[in-house]
């Protein structure tokens, strides 16, 4: 028993010193630089999952990946003219990753621009006060409950609508050519300003700092062609918008009623009473301090700044 956990112990020391001479370890500092290169490297990984999650880019890594395994496949079994065509193919590859994934690393690198290091860490370590967030869900609730009641009324009436909620993302340039409200979210005012051939009833709606901030909002169509050619611009507008930025959109079919939920470019349709009002609590509703911790994540910022389908033409 005794030379058994001898030789365990020495494969395992070799095991160790092969691992140390592999990664270059050769100090406890040098132990430190390489978690620390792990783990940035798997951070990148992750984020970059994240961001093609739910996107044509994921089609499209899968077929790059494809083309690795092929083209290993092509060269073990002597396939040369498969293996030159395959490495041409390869040779012009990082061109083509840049164009066929330009729409995700547009959005990536303005992420990067918009949060600066000191907003990152302030997001990461921000305790805040449990009454405080409370108070503010509770604001969020009503405003909430008083948007799918309106949604639904539209929809019974067949009013076409696009609600807008602006989260993290600053979407200033979109209410540049609307028509500023500001005003106090009531189930009310939300029908009233989509009533068929009234002033504010073409473009969207959109919902910042709890409030009916601008009419009449021009949203980014979505450029994405592999989806149903049944989908007006109405549906569009919402995929493209939540395609480019942190938002989250709701729209009624003028057609048919049918009330849908837009979030990182994936249209749900639909919607019933509770299962909208159930995706937006939780878009909207900031966690509690005890959430933050467990969650890792950044509370969002609905209040304050701190920090398939119809065919439309409207």
């Amino acid at each position: 028993m005794y030379s058994f956990m001898l030789a365990a112990e020495s494969k395992l020391d070799r095991m160790v010193e092969f691992i140390a001479q592999y990664l270059g370890i050769d100090s406890v500092w040098g132990a430190i630089i390489t978690v620390l290169d792990i783990a940035i490297v798997s951070f990148a990984v992750y984020k970059l999952i994240q961001l093609l999650k739910n996107t044509r880019a994921v089609a499209i890594l899968k077929g790059i990946i494809f083309i690795f395994i092929f083209s290993y496949i092509a060269g073990a079994i002597k396939l040369n003219t498969v293996s030159t065509v395959i490495s041409t193919v390869l040779g012009i590859l990082p061109v083509l990753v840049v164009v066929l994934f330009q729409p995700e690393l547009r959005k990536m690198f303005e992420n990067m621009g918009k949060n600066s290091v000191a907003g990152v860490l302030r997001n990461l370590f921000m305790v805040q006060d449990e009454a405080a967030v409370e108070t503010k869900n509770n604001e969020t609730r009503n405003i909430i409950e008083a948007t799918v009641d309106a949604v639904f009324s539209m929809s019974k009436t067949y009013t076409g609508a696009l609600i807008v909620f602006e989260r993290h993302d600053d979407l200033k340039d979109w209410d540049a050519q609307g028509t500023v409200i500001d005003a106090e979210i009531s189930s009310r005012m939300l029908k009233q300003i989509f009533v068929h051939n009234t002033p504010l009833h073409d473009g969207a709606v959109l919902i910042r700092n709890g409030r009916i901030y601008a009419a009449q909002c021009v949203l980014p169509l979505t450029s994405n062609t592999t989806i149903s050619r049944e989908l007006g611009t109405r549906h569009r507008a919402a995929i493209g918008a939540t395609e480019e930025r942190d938002c989250v959109v709701v729209v009624v079919s003028e057609e048919t009623g049918i009330v849908s939920f837009v979030k990182n470019g994936v249209i749900m349709r639909n919607m019933t009473g509770e299962a909208l009002k159930s995706l937006l609590e939780d878009c909207l509703l900031e966690k509690m301090p005890e959430q933050n911790v467990k969650e890792k994540k950044s509370p969002v910022r609905f209040f304050g700044k701190r920090g398939s389908n119809d065919k439309e033409n409207k």
